[in-house]
């Protein structure tokens, strides 16, 4: 377990619990999400509907439409396959696959209104049933393409990062290194990156969670093109100066990435994030350069498969 070192002044401004007795698993996710399971409220008061269908990922929410697209209409399908075939005119009846294929397809014309005209309703139940799915469908329509919207003129940050940080040589010394990089073409300004260091420490006898500004080489940068590495000196200033990879794994290290910089495209603040524990840091390696001239004089090449890649240097190891 890690002393508190006088001098190494810790902070409370996370939004984290700096109480903790013990933890058992990280503050935050890979992808940036808060690691947090709530209880002990109603299920309304911890989910917003529009905040899960404006944040989930594009191939769940494609799914989530078409499954519901499905299961509206093989409900209404077997409303009137049920109660309703004898007031359906111009309904072809064979089997009873056959059958329910056609009013399937009624019901699935109804609800996006476009009303081929083959198959009409008939009488007071059948019409009540055939206009109350059209105005479903109408309000599905209008709610869908809404999230569309929400979801195509959100503002977020594009940006990859490493798999891994690194223990890397680093002027006459070492430094605790991550790499990011820009993607799908964005074009961010006045980029701040902060990093806050969470450590398992033994102070007055007592096993308390706090957390730590780590100092950067620099945390701020005019426009973002090319990657980045986030370099922080691991030197007296450093909370980890001295530390082993035994010692950060017994203080269950982990540093948590906030970024936030100005999407021109978008005239907006972006913000992103994530984390690395200290099993996602490599001891005694360093980046491999991801970028490098064209040979035809047209201009800088980033190659993004080598984001992760790193060489061993094991005279930068703790």
């Amino acid at each position: 377990m890690a002393i508190h070192k006088p001098g190494k002044k810790d902070i409370d401004n996370t939004g984290l619990n700096s109480r903790a007795t013990t933890k058992y698993a990280r503050f935050i996710n890979k992808d940036g999400s808060p690691n947090v399971v709530w209880r002990g409220s109603g299920i309304l008061d911890r989910y917003s509907i529009y905040h899960y269908l404006i944040n989930i990922p594009n191939w769940k929410f494609i799914l989530l439409i078409f499954g519901y697209y499905m299961l509206i209409n093989l409900l209404f399908a077997g409303i009137y396959y049920v109660g309703c075939q004898n007031h359906l005119l111009g309904l072809i009846k064979g089997t009873p696959f056959e059958t329910f294929e056609e009013v399937y397809f009624f019901s699935s014309q109804t609800l996006t209104t476009v009303g081929y005209g083959r198959i009409s309703p008939e009488g007071l139940l059948t019409n009540t049933i055939a206009s109350t799915e059209a105005l479903i469908g109408i309000l599905t329509l209008a709610i869908i393409t809404g999230l569309l919207y929400g979801r195509f003129v959100k503002p977020k940050a594009y940006i990859r990062y490493s798999d891994n940080a690194v223990i890397a040589p680093f002027q006459d010394g070492k430094g605790l290194m991550f790499r990011l990089l820009p993607i799908k073409n964005a074009r961010l300004s006045e980029v701040i990156v902060t990093l806050t260091a969470s450590m398992m420490i033994e102070e007055n006898g007592k096993t308390i969670n706090k957390y730590y500004s780590l100092p950067m080489q620099f945390n701020t940068i005019n426009s973002l093109y090319l990657s980045w590495t986030i370099v922080h000196p691991i030197n007296e200033d450093s909370p980890i100066w001295g530390m082993s990879m035994q010692e950060l794994e017994e203080a269950d290290f982990e540093f948590m990435v906030y970024l936030k910089a100005y999407d021109e495209d978008f005239s907006n603040t972006v913000i992103s994030r994530t984390s690395y524990t200290f099993d996602e840091i490599l001891n005694g390696s360093k980046f491999i350069p991801m970028y490098y001239d064209s040979e035809e004089g047209e201009g800088t090449i980033i190659d993004a498969s080598k984001l992760n890649d790193y060489t061993e240097t094991p005279e930068s190891r703790i």
